[in-house]
C-alpha cells in the first residue's frame, strides 16, 4: 500500500500538517491498519519530493499523538488505541463541518439554507 499515493501537496501551505492530516484520514478510511509499517522517512521524502526534516517532524507529531510507534532503526508502525482513533474521528469530522460552516456563512447563506443543502446532498450520495 503506498500510503502517499494520490496526495497532493499544495506547497502554499505547511507540508507538515498535510502529511499528519493524510496519515490521520486513511486510519479512519481503513486504508491503514494497526501494526502496518510506515514508508521510511527517507522514502517519504523522495516520494513528494520534500525535504527529509519536514517528514521527520510529520512522524514525531504522529507519535507524539500517539498514533504511531518508531523503535530504533526498524521503521514506524501504525500504534492507534481506540481512544486516539476516537479522538481523531471527532477532530476531522468537526475540521469538515468548521470548512463548510465558514464557507456558508461566508457566501450569505442562512442556517437553514446550509442545513436544507446539507440534508439533499446526503439524501442524494453527492
Amino acid at each position: 500500500m503506498d500510503l502517499w499515493q494520490g496526495l497532493k501537496l499544495d506547497h502554499r501551505e505547511p507540508v507538515c500538517p498535510q502529511l499528519v492530516y493524510q496519515v490521520k484520514r486513511m486510519l479512519l478510511l481503513g486504508r491503514l491498519e494497526e501494526g502496518e509499517r510506515l514508508p521510511s522517512r527517507r522514502e517519504t521524502a523522495a516520494a513528494l519530493e520534500i525535504n527529509p526534516n519536514t517528514v521527520q517532524k510529520a512522524y514525531r507529531q504522529l507519535e507524539e499523538e500517539g498514533i504511531i510507534a518508531t523503535d530504533g532503526n526498524s521503521g514506524s508502525v501504525v500504534r492507534c488505541s481506540p481512544e486516539t482513533r476516537s479522538r481523531i474521528e471527532a477532530e476531522l469530522t468537526r475540521e469538515v463541518a468548521a470548512a463548510f460552516a465558514a464557507s456558508a456563512r461566508e457566501l450569505g447563506m442562512s442556517f437553514k439554507q446550509a442545513v436544507d443543502l446539507l440534508s439533499e446532498l446526503w439524501e442524494s450520495g453527492s
